[in-house]
């Protein structure tokens, strides 16, 4: 198949990070992967494994944007897809009206990927109006259906994000040269179990009430040790704040802040519990996954999309929102009792596999 993802930008985040994940993967099946967007830093890693990258500015916010109709539907007719995955409201918009303004028998299929909770108004409800609708979670399927249930043609499908398990492979040791690196670099940090949040250091994202976990474990146990894992970039004062709170917890001999990593496959690996203590749920988290794909044992609250993936892979991590204590006394017993990890049905190729399915289910239906 010939399958085209439509998304404003290919900068580092979720939806550019998902959306090469799953270029990668076609091209892998030995499928034509092409992506439309304004570009961004994670292009030249896109087309190195072999997508193709069409630059269009569909990241502006603006009337003015749709100005960029007849250029798209120009570049579809000639692109002859199969498949067509939009994965944001404006994209979504141009694409949507370029598409009705091609020769019927010549669209490609319509796809949305709804990875967030859209606002209810007419702008996000193009999310909910291709010919199928995938969400990352049954949250967010359950959110499509409540808010955009007229705009269904069907019911949304879950297909969770899957994780690439070539790159975090449980399998493959963890390099003794990488753990004497760390271990020379900090070295309060041998014999202790590591206590691993991982998430952009910003209000909301649940540092705080990991350092104030932290420091009721550590009055019951003086082997467990915080490593706080995350860019800061734009919430420099933010993060001076958790360093000061840190200070009053007594944490100073208990906690790092190593900054933004890129070797979180070998963090997950060496780490007894990976934590996502977002304040308001989430629709998915990555991290929640890779560290269940490396199998660490996670902790997370119980609503939101990555309950539903903790609960099938590890369902002591989950834990009712609200309560530092409960947070601790279920840190407490995963370190001294953990059950196993079954990251089973999680994976890029399962995920990918079942995406594939309905691309061919719905061009078998035209």
């Amino acid at each position: 198949m010939r399958i085209v993802q439509i998304l404003p930008e290919m900068n580092d985040g979720e939806l550019a990070r998902g959306t090469l994940e799953f270029a990668q993967e076609l091209v892998r099946l030995g499928h034509e992967s092409i992506v439309i967007s304004n570009g961004g830093e994670l292009v030249s890693r896109l087309t190195l494994r072999g997508s193709r990258h069409i630059k269009l500015p569909l990241h502006r916010k603006s009337l003015w944007s749709f100005r960029l109709v007849g250029r798209l539907r120009r570049i579809l007719l000639e692109l002859r897809a199969d498949v067509i995955q939009m994965r944001a409201p404006m994209p979504a918009w141009i694409a949507r009206f370029a598409w009705r303004g091609m020769p019927e028998k010549e669209r490609p299929r319509l796809v949305t990927a709804v990875h967030e909770l859209h606002s209810r108004g007419v702008y996000s409800g193009i999310m909910a109006s291709g010919e199928r609708v995938i969400a990352v979670s049954q949250w967010v399927a359950d959110y499509l259906q409540k808010n955009f249930g007229k705009k269904l043609s069907a019911p949304p499908q879950v297909i969770h994000r899957g994780v690439n398990t070539r790159e975090f492979d449980r399998g493959a040791p963890v390099s003794g040269q990488w753990q004497l690196r760390l271990l020379n670099s900090y070295p309060q940090l041998e014999g202790k179990n590591w206590l691993l949040m991982p998430a952009p250091l910003a209000p909301g994202n649940g540092q705080r009430t990991f350092l104030q976990m932290l420091a009721a474990i550590a009055r019951e146990r003086d082997d467990v040790f915080g490593l706080v894992v995350g860019s800061d970039r734009g919430a420099e004062k933010y993060a001076r704040g958790l360093e000061r709170l840190a200070l009053d917890l007594g944490l100073d001999d208990k906690v790092l802040f190593l900054g933004e990593r890129r070797d979180m496959r070998e963090l997950y690996a060496s780490s007894r519990i990976t934590y996502q203590l977002s304040e308001k749920p989430k629709p998915f988290c990555r991290t929640v996954a890779e560290a269940l794909a490396m199998h660490c044992p996670a902790v997370t609250y119980r609503d939101g999309g990555p309950a539903e993936v903790l609960g099938r892979c590890f369902p002591q991590g989950l834990v009712e929102r609200g309560s530092v204590e409960a947070l601790a006394q279920a840190s407490l017993e995963i370190l001294e009792r953990p059950q196993s990890v079954d990251f089973t049905g999680f994976s890029l190729e399962d995920t990918a596999a079942q995406t594939l399915a309905l691309y061919d289910e719905l061009c078998q239906s035209a």
